[in-house]
């Protein structure tokens, strides 16, 4: 048996409900002693009901052979699960709304290095432009725009 002198922290890309592959997990799992197709789907236990098909990153926490796993999704796979979750096919004109984007900025807010709560928004409209996705059927530049412009603002929301 391994003696753990320290906990570990061990980061893994994975789809949300989907059985990480013990391929991914073995290099940097096995030489702890830990079951790589438990874990497997221990991951795809935790991420199926809020995360079911969308890409996350997860932290396995390991101290003393046991292990928590942490889901730290980032700002695209957010979007991702506010467009899924308006049950749009992936061929149409993705779209989220105001207040979905004002949600996405608010649990990003702690994450990010911006100064005001305008900056967490722009930071998420620039993953929106990346994606091509919409905000109330106006592309995400636009919207970026219209903020320059002072037009829009949203500190005040916060």
């Amino acid at each position: 048996m391994r003696f753990f002198r320290k906990r570990l922290k061990i980061s893994v890309n994975t789809i949300g409900g989907v059985i990480t592959p013990s391929s991914v997990l073995a290099p940097k799992i096995g030489p702890l002693g830990l079951s790589t197709k438990k874990i497997g789907e221990d991951i795809a236990k935790k991420t199926k009901k809020l995360w079911n098909n969308v890409k996350v990153t997860v932290y396995l926490l390991i101290h003393h052979k046991t292990m928590k796993i942490k889901i730290i999704p980032s700002a695209s796979s957010l979007i991702r699960r506010e467009i899924l979750k308006n049950n749009q096919d992936s061929s149409s004109k993705k779209n989220i709304t105001r207040k979905q984007l004002l949600k996405i900025s608010k649990f990003l807010t702690p994450r990010t290095y911006s100064l005001n709560f305008n900056g967490t928004i722009k930071q998420v409209l620039g993953t929106c432009s990346s994606m091509k996705v919409y905000i109330d059927g106006i592309k995400a530049k636009s919207f970026l725009k219209k903020m320059k412009k002072k037009i829009l603002d949203f500190n005040h929301v916060q």
